[in-house]
């Protein structure tokens, strides 16, 4: 765990000459869906074929249905992090909000996303580059931003940037979660979870 898996492998590529795509095709994708990829790709069929909307219609779609059985309660969990992950992710859910992340090496979104979290996860991190790795990876919006000191105003900017850009909306609960790998706010390692209205 820690790498993006991006599945690239002509998917669809009967697409490219015709309107609809074989049962292996489809089969293929399901596949590539459950086993965890962070993203699947076209090529050859969005840029030269004759269905290209309908051809990402098709994979967005196959997609969408094969992740909406997942049943995150079977994932392996034998680490606090992961552990942690899986349990933001069943309260995130439930409630049906998006996660707002603070984080430097960008590991606490790596396995919100790897437990599929209904929600956007809004990554915050005062790193350039662990804000481009994130931007691979499944449900992972990366957003740079500088950390203050007190960890209540970086709350505060991170949440009115988010309704600034429009991304949430006044009133709406988000999960706040802070990663504990490179504490941020505290000298030793911790893990926090809360459930703030916008």
């Amino acid at each position: 765990m820690g790498k993006a898996v991006i599945v690239a492998t002509n998917m669809l590529e009967s697409m490219i000459v015709h309107p609809t795509p074989t049962r292996a095709e489809v089969s293929n994708i399901a596949i590539a869906v459950r086993e965890g990829s962070d993203s699947i790709m076209l090529s050859g069929e969005t840029a030269h074929g004759k269905f290209p909307l309908k051809a990402v219609n098709v994979m967005h779609t196959v997609s969408l249905r094969i992740e909406a059985t997942f049943n995150i309660g079977n994932v392996f969990k034998n680490h606090m992090s992961e552990m942690y992950a899986y349990h933001a992710t069943i309260m995130s859910n439930t409630l049906g909000t998006s996660s707002v992340v603070f984080t430097r090496s960008g590991f606490m979104a790596i396995l919100l996303s790897h437990y599929r979290l209904l929600g956007t996860i809004f990554a915050f991190t005062d790193q350039k580059r662990t804000q481009k790795r994130l931007a691979v990876y499944q449900g992972i919006c990366p957003i740079y931003m500088k950390f203050s000191e007190d960890a209540e105003e970086t709350f505060r900017r991170a949440l009115d940037l988010l309704q600034k850009q429009g991304m949430v909306k006044a009133g709406e609960e988000v999960a706040l979660v802070q990663s504990g790998k490179q504490p941020i706010w505290r000298s030793q390692s911790t893990h926090n979870i809360q459930i703030r209205t916008v």
